[in-house]
């Protein structure tokens, strides 16, 4: 299969259930239909067809503007935006040129887009970036842990850093008491005060969007750590088939315990677990003070790349322009 035997177009109406199928089999949960709807029309989902009209692959992309000028990127809230694939090949040097096709194609169709700025990320199990590569982009690491859950509880304790325990015993030690929540208010508000304290610039509509019209018992939990009654932290996870990931957190800017963020995610590693899950994926941040902390929860450091591309005048500002905004 030549990447000229591909193309790649949005999909359709007519085209979502062949999309949703493939992206619930070949995909993550961000890939869905009810993720992909909280953006409205800034987001496009596009598949990657072959000649005879079979669809081979899908991906999505968000449109925004920089001073006027339209960027398309990964979405707000979101990991990184696929692309999810099915390869039929079982031969290794066949299944690396059939995901190779795919990728040129898509390399290809951004390549030719009249966007000033074009950044989106891959997914951790996308290693081959050269098509962007060869087409000038600029493809740059980045980093997340991911926490393989098949070992015993125990076992994963024991990975932790002692300073993460320490955090955990001494939240334990101190009253604090975590619990699944379903108070997605409570969520909110303190995932958004931690967001204004950290001067972070986030969108209400989608952050209400995932909180009050995504979630539901079937793809999210919550949980929070309470000194009496008052919350003090929180984490939010997203799920699909297989893996969890940490999507939101947040605490109090007052009264507020070292361990109690800690214990929360600790407590909703533990849950992921128990109902099945096969790897917890943390979101990983850049900002080293966020990578350490996730690093104590004994993950394994996981690559993914970003392929960038700007208008030279563009790329220029970009220089000084802080690139990790929500």
């Amino acid at each position: 299969m030549s990447d000229r035997n591909l193309n790649i177009s949005a999909i359709s109406d007519t085209e979502s259930a062949p999309y949703d199928a493939l992206a619930r089999e070949r995909g993550t949960v961000f890939h869905g239909e009810d993720w992909t709807a909280t953006f409205g029309d800034r987001l496009t989902r596009y598949g990657v067809f072959r000649r005879d009209g079979e669809l081979v692959a899908g991906f999505h992309l968000y449109r925004t503007s920089l001073v006027r000028l339209t960027v398309l990127r990964d979405p707000p809230f979101t990991p990184p935006c696929g692309p999810f694939i099915s390869i039929k090949a079982k031969n290794p040097v066949a299944v690396l040129e059939e995901r190779r096709d795919v990728l040129n194609a898509i390399a290809g169709f951004l390549d030719n887009r009249s966007h000033a700025v074009v950044s989106v990320s891959f997914d951790s199990g996308i290693q081959d970036l050269l098509p962007f590569v060869w087409r000038k982009f600029k493809v740059v690491p980045a980093y997340t842990y991911i926490l393989d859950l098949s070992p015993s509880f125990d076992e994963l304790k024991g990975r932790m850093s002692p300073v993460r325990r320490n955090d955990i015993s001494k939240a334990v030690r101190d009253g604090l008491i975590v619990r699944q929540t379903s108070d997605l208010e409570m969520i909110r508000h303190l995932v958004q005060e931690t967001f204004a304290r950290r001067r972070v610039q986030a969108s209400a509509r989608y952050l209400d969007g995932i909180l009050f019209r995504f979630s539901n018992g079937d793809n999210s939990y919550a949980f929070a750590s309470y000194r009496g009654d008052t919350p003090i932290a929180c984490c939010f996870v997203v799920h699909g088939r297989s893996r969890a990931y940490y999507l939101l957190g947040g605490h109090r800017g007052d009264g507020k315990h070292h361990g109690a963020g800690a214990l929360a995610l600790f407590t909703a590693i533990r849950h992921a677990k128990e109902i099945g899950l096969e790897a917890f994926d943390f979101e990983g941040s850049m900002i080293p003070a966020i990578e350490k902390y996730f690093r104590g929860f004994g993950g394994q450091l996981t690559p993914y790349y970003r392929a960038n591309k700007a208008w030279l005048p563009i790329e220029m500002v970009l220089k000084f322009v802080r690139r990790e905004i929500f």
